[in-house]
């Protein structure tokens, strides 16, 4: 007898899209959870896994990691996502479980890819070699690897949203609009013009309600909500938001046509035979290259997880292109796919070739040493420490991030010099954390390792802190004065 719920058979075309889901979502875990074991996930992770941990004990989180320490949950962002996600917490209370959470979503979406593609005849293995093009995305890669983010859980939503928009199911596209709007504050940008694509393409009337709630949740964000309870969009150009509107800002470095370059690569160049639908992805780009403030410079490259929405916009057109020009819609058409697929990780060397490497497996030898000292940290403590060390940690309510600094003495410098290395945090920490093992970094330690050690050894010389407990590399100090 068959005792399988009739609900939960498959049928036989979804065994091998199911396969791949579950090798990627693997794939994804293992790497992000090897890289936060080995201490190199850092500042964000720290950020994200302090605001859930917050709202998992039922407060308003006070975010006191950031470079702005001390500012409130939605200040610089509104990320209501968080709200959503920290029950989870009672699982899992900490980051890991942010990481699985992340990945989870980003893999979920490969669902609606793969259903949209087959809802328009696109031959079975072409499908699938597009789901696997969408999967090994660098930008898709680069989000995944580069800690958590609010956006990488809306962008995944919003997968969901343009399959119930293509497919006509009201009630499902409405709810996956909403869970999108909760990511971050610019998601009613893309929500919009996605909306109006298939406004033109329909002439569904849903399709104006959901541009109307799009337009309504911005002009409160941006006009109503960031000038009159913050300091107002620090992304935002300096002179306002709208008030430097140049295109050729698209093209004004080389990190901006880099990301043109890869991006239309990693699908074949495919997507500029339907420039309508292209409106989405030029928009995306728009509010971060015209509209964004020019030293936020990190925003216009193809690293972190900045370009995971070009994955879902660019994969959206081609499914439609594949469709239009039916000589491509066939099973050997996958080759040219998957090709370009392949050459464009290659060529970025993307995060998920570190699972061949062997440094990616290699252990940092300080990892014991962080570890052993964890566990005699007072708990509830108010500690402030180096950026890869702050995620393990910040399941508190009072924890800052130190960074790496130079102090001018007139007289009794503790270097010998009259500019000494030195370090800055927030706040009135009792507690200083750190491990000087050789594998970190600037990216670990906000400071070059070297200066990194001399900026302790001149605060311990100078009385700022002392020496509480010893673990080889790592050191757990005791503060006695404030930096400045």
């Amino acid at each position: 007898m068959n005792y399988i719920p009739k609900f939960l058979k498959l049928d036989r075309e979804f065994y091998l899209p199911l396969f791949i889901i579950i090798v990627f979502f693997f794939a994804y875990l293992t790497l992000v959870l090897v890289k936060h074991a080995h201490y190199w996930t850092g500042y964000d992770l720290s950020i994200e896994n302090q605001i859930v941990w917050g709202f998992n004990q039922l407060t308003v989180p006070t975010v006191t990691v950031h470079a702005y320490a001390f500012i409130p949950i939605f200040y610089d962002h509104v990320e209501f996502v968080y709200l959503l996600i920290a029950p989870f917490y009672w699982i899992l209370g900490d980051a890991r479980m942010l990481l699985f959470l992340q990945v989870l979503a980003a893999i979920l979406s490969g669902i609606p890819i793969f259903l949209l593609a087959r809802k328009h005849k696109i031959n079975f293995y072409l499908a699938l070699s597009l789901l696997i093009s969408y999967f090994m995305f660098f930008g898709v890669q680069n989000a995944l690897w580069s800690d958590v983010h609010s956006s990488v859980f809306g962008l995944s939503f919003m997968a969901f949203f343009i399959y119930y928009l293509d497919t006509n199911r009201k009630w499902l596209s409405v709810l996956f609009f909403i869970l999108s709007l909760t990511s971050k504050e610019d998601m009613g940008l893309l929500l919009f013009f996605i909306s109006f694509i298939y406004f033109i393409k329909t002439r569904r009337k849903i399709n104006l309600s959901f541009m109307l709630a799009s337009v309504i949740y911005l002009f409160l964000i941006f006009f109503i909500y960031y000038p009159n309870f913050t300091l107002g969009y620090q992304y935002a150009n300096a002179e306002g938001l709208i008030s430097n509107i140049n295109l050729f800002n698209f093209f004004n470095t080389q990190a901006k046509i880099d990301v043109f370059f890869y991006t239309l690569n990693s699908y074949g160049y495919l997507p500029l035979l339907n420039p309508l639908m292209l409106i989405p992805y030029i928009a995306d780009l728009g509010h971060f290259f015209v509209l964004g403030n020019d030293t936020a410079t990190s925003s216009h490259s193809i690293f972190q997880h900045y370009r995971f929405s070009s994955a879902i916009l660019l994969i959206w057109p081609t499914i439609f292109v594949i469709e239009k020009f039916k000589k491509l819609n066939n099973k050997f058409f996958s080759l040219y796919i998957l090709f370009f697929t392949a050459l464009t990780t290659y060529m970025l060397h993307a995060p998920l070739t570190y699972l061949t490497k062997k440094w990616f497996w290699t252990k940092p030898s300080g990892i014991e040493n962080i570890e052993l000292a964890i566990k005699t940290l007072p708990k509830d403590s108010y500690v402030a420490t180096q950026t890869n060390i702050s995620p393990h940690i910040s399941n508190r309510e009072l924890i800052v991030t130190i960074w790496g600094d130079k102090r001018t003495f007139k007289e009794k410098s503790p270097c010998g010099k009259e500019d000494c290395e030195w370090f800055k945090w927030a706040g009135d920490p009792k507690y200083l954390f750190v491990d000087t093992s050789p594998e970190w970094n600037i990216l670990h330690l906000l400071a070059n390792r070297e200066d990194f050690i001399k900026g302790l050894e001149n605060m311990e010389k100078f009385g700022v802190i002392k020496k509480y407990k010893e673990f080889g590399s790592s050191t757990i100090y005791t503060i006695h004065k404030k930096p400045y």
